[in-house]
C-alpha cells in the first residue's frame, strides 16, 4: 500500500491555474482562492417528490455496449433494456466510469472526486473527515440514513472504513450477507446481496443505500445452467468468428446474470417501497466486448439508469452527458428543496450537465475522444454524421478544471496557495 500512495503524485496544475478554472466552470470571477466560493451550487427545486429510500447501484463491468441496439440479438441486456422502456424510467447512453477499476469508481462515487492519479483510498487525508463533495454527508443533510452494501469482504481496498471516514453511517459487507449464499473470492453472488438489501433495509427511515455487486468479474464461477442462462440464444447471436468462443460466452452469460437479477431487483424495490428512486450505473467497462478492437464509445462507456416514482423518459436534458461524479448532483438537484445548498465537481444531467470525463477519454452525447491529446480531436459517435460541430476547447477546459480541482482538494484542501505544496514536499 505504501508504495501504491508514495508513486501517486497526481497531476501538475499551479494554484492560480486552478483558480481561473474554477471560476470559468461556474461563470465567476477568480476574486477567491477558496474552492468552496466556486464548487458550492444552489439546488435549483424539487424534480420529484422526495423518495422514501434510494438505491444507487454500481454493477461489476456493467458495460453500456450491450444496451445498443446493434447488440440486440445477443439477449444478455433484456432485463434492463425492459427496464429503460418503462415510462418512469431515463437513461443516458453517454456516460462515463471514474476509472478503469472498481476502486476508482468507489471513490469517485463516495467523494465526487474525479480519477486525478490519487490513490484515495491509501492517503491519510481520507480517513481524517469527509471531502466537501463527499455524497453521504450531503444526503444526510437531507435525513436519508446511509449505508454501503457489498458483496465482498470489508477488507477489500479498505473499503469499510474508506466509506465510514467519509461519511456513510453503515457498512454491510460479505459478513452481512445470508449464510447460504454461494459466490467467489470476490463476494457473494448478486441475488444474495440484493436479498440482504431488501431484507436489511429499514421501512420507517429514509434511507440512501449504495449496493456494489461483484458477480460478473472473474473467475466468472456463477453456476449459469442452474440460474437459466441459454448459452445457444447468446452463440445464435454472435459473430461466426466468436462462436466457438467459450470463454467469450461464459463471461457473456455473466453479463446476462448481472443483468437479469438487477431488474429483479428493481421489480422486487418497486413493489416493496413504490416510493423509492433506483440508479443502476456500471463500475467501469473495457473487461470483453464482442468487436476485439472496439471505439472508444463501445470500450469505455457504461450506463445511467435512474428509474422511480415521479421519473420520466425525459428527465434527463436530451444531451445530457457525464460521468461518475455528476451522480450526486443529480440525485440532489432531483430531491433537495429549492436553495439547498451543496458541494461538488460535477453537475446535475438533468439540468445542464452535457459532458463527461474520467482518466482517459470524455464524452459528449455526440462526441468522443481521448483526454490527453492537445487539441483534443472529437470523433463522432454516428459515423454517418448530423451531429452539431462542438465545442472543443469547451471541453479541453473542462477536462482540465475537473482533474486540477480533483487533484488538489484531497491533497491540500480547500484553500489554492503555493505555499502548501512547499510544505508537503
Amino acid at each position: 500500500m505504501n508504495g501504491r500512495l508514495l508513486s501517486s503524485e497526481g497531476l501538475d496544475f499551479t494554484p492560480q491555474q486552478i483558480q481561473e478554472l474554477a471560476a470559468h466552470m461556474v461563470g465567476k470571477n477568480p476574486d477567491s482562492n477558496n474552492l468552496e466560493d466556486y464548487i458550492t451550487r444552489s439546488a435549483q427545486g424539487p424534480q420529484i417528490e422526495k423518495p422514501k429510500h434510494i438505491f444507487l447501484m454500481v454493477s461489476e463491468s456493467y458495460a453500456n455496449w450491450p444496451l445498443l441496439d446493434k447488440y440486440k440479438n445477443l439477449h444478455i441486456a433484456d432485463g434492463m433494456r425492459s427496464v429503460i422502456k418503462e415510462q418512469d424510467t431515463a437513461y443516458c447512453p453517454a456516460f462515463l466510469p471514474n476509472g478503469g477499476s472498481t476502486v476508482s469508481a468507489v471513490t469517485g462515487i463516495v467523494t465526487g472526486l474525479a480519477d486525478a492519479n490519487l490513490y484515495l483510498t491509501t492517503m491519510p487525508e481520507s480517513f481524517a473527515a469527509p471531502y466537501p463533495t463527499s455524497i453521504a454527508p450531503q444526503m444526510k443533510e437531507l435525513g436519508y440514513d446511509t449505508t454501503m452494501w457489498y458483496a465482498g469482504p470489508s477488507t477489500w481496498e479498505r473499503i469499510e472504513p474508506f466509506v465510514l471516514a467519509q461519511g456513510f453511517d453503515h457498512f454491510r459487507g460479505k459478513g452481512s450477507m445470508p449464510q447460504e449464499a454461494t459466490g467467489s473470492v470476490w463476494g457473494v453472488d448478486d441475488e444474495y446481496l440484493y436479498q440482504a438489501v431488501l431484507e436489511g433495509v429499514d421501512p420507517e427511515k429514509d434511507s440512501f443505500n449504495v449496493i456494489l455487486n461483484v458477480s460478473n468479474h472473474s473467475p466468472f464461477n456463477v453456476d449459469l445452467k442452474s440460474k437459466g442462462f441459454d448459452s445457444q440464444q447468446v452463440i445464435d447471436g454472435l459473430p461466426e468468428e466468436a462462436k466457438g468462443d467459450a470463454e467469450l460466452i461464459n463471461q457473456l452469460g455473466h453479463f446476462w446474470y448481472a443483468d437479469r437479477e438487477m431488474a429483479k431487483f428493481i421489480k422486487a424495490i418497486k413493489e416493496k417501497y413504490p416510493d423509492s428512486l433506483v440508479l443502476v450505473v456500471g463500475d467501469h467497462a473495457e473487461r470483453y466486448n464482442i468487436d476485439k478492437t472496439p471505439n472508444i464509445y463501445e470500450r469505455y462507456g457504461v450506463p445511467l439508469i435512474i428509474t422511480g416514482k415521479g421519473v420520466t423518459q425525459k428527465l434527463m436534458i436530451p444531451k445530457a452527458a457525464g460521468s461518475q461524479i455528476d451522480i450526486a448532483p443529480t440525485i440532489l438537484e432531483m430531491i433537495a428543496p429549492k436553495g439547498f445548498k451543496y458541494m461538488s465537481i460535477g453537475s446535475s444531467l438533468t439540468r445542464q450537465n452535457t459532458m463527461g470525463v474520467n482518466y482517459a477519454v470524455w464524452f459528449t452525447r455526440d462526441y468522443y475522444g481521448e483526454a490527453d491529446i492537445y487539441p483534443i480531436q472529437p470523433i463522432p459517435i454516428d459515423a454517418n454524421g448530423g451531429a452539431e460541430p462542438m465545442d472543443v476547447l469547451e471541453m479541453q477546459i473542462y477536462c482540465d478544471t475537473v482533474r486540477s480541482i480533483s487533484w488538489w482538494l484531497p491533497k491540500y484542501g480547500n484553500i489554492l496557495d503555493e505555499s502548501l505544496m512547499e510544505a508537503k514536499k
